[in-house]
């Protein structure tokens, strides 16, 4: 039996546990820079310029909430609607 296991091998290297990762650029959009503090109207107009760009949540939310409150009674009336065509029932 050949002696490979008779020594432990040594302490292990600290530079054997560094990974380098390469730096890049970032290239995400910057926020406007603010305008002078000393014009709360214009500082109000920029704020609400950079908000008529994002994701209209809140209209996204109500236009859900109106589907169903229209929707579903609509729905119940169309059904109701089939329901007496198909059965021939007059009223």
């Amino acid at each position: 039996m050949p002696n490979d296991y008779r020594q432990l091998p040594g302490q292990p290297r600290a530079e054997d546990f560094v990974v380098e990762v390469p730096a890049f650029e970032d290239d995400r959009p910057q926020p406007e820079p603010e305008p002078p503090a000393a014009a709360p109207e214009l500082v109000a107009a920029t704020r609400f310029a950079q908000s008529s760009h994002a994701t209209p949540t809140i209209r996204r939310t109500q236009l859900r909430a109106g589907l169903w409150i229209a929707g579903v009674p609509i729905a119940v009336l169309v059904v109701i609607g089939v329901v007496q065509v198909v059965l021939g029932i007059t009223g």
